[in-house]
């Protein structure tokens, strides 16, 4: 497995937002597929936010995790780890640690000292990589932890 820039991998973008959309899109039930389309389109960069990793098996996608400056909640925060997701078939295999591992670095490589994400139902895989539960808030009637890390320089 190797983790990469989705801007070096265009070609996995349709599927990955068909994933999002399925995967998230209960969430923000105004959004749409094209929508989806349109967010990781703008994450086709490297060295700025938003930016978008992927998780290849040679060819084949696992899964993905973006770094982005704001999210749907707690707009004075900054920057999320966001939309982190693995296909069913390779989920508990640690795609998941990997790709949140690596958006971490690219934060730290950024020159941010501080990551932040929310999460409806993962919070004891985050706590397990070294996130801490900042608060718990709500979205929509939904319950979400909302999370942060202190990076390493």
């Amino acid at each position: 497995m190797r983790i990469e820039y989705l801007a070096d991998h265009v070609s996995h973008l349709p599927r990955l937002a068909e994933w999002h959309f399925a995967e998230f899109g209960y969430l923000n039930p105004s959004n749409s597929f094209e929508r989806y389309v349109e967010r990781l389109t703008a994450a086709l960069q490297k060295s700025d936010l938003p930016t978008a990793f992927i998780a290849l098996d040679d060819d084949s996608l696992l899964g993905s995790a973006s770094l982005v400056r704001q999210t749907i909640t707690h707009p004075q925060l900054s920057p999320w780890l966001s939309s982190v997701y693995v296909d069913l078939p390779h989920r508990g295999r640690g795609v998941a640690s990997a790709l949140v591992g690596r958006v971490e670095r690219a934060a730290a490589e950024m020159g941010f000292d501080r990551i932040h994400l929310f999460t409806p139902s993962s919070e004891k895989l985050y706590a397990g990589l070294g996130w801490e539960l900042m608060e718990y808030s709500h979205h929509h009637q939904l319950k979400i932890a909302i999370m942060s890390k202190a990076l390493a320089r």
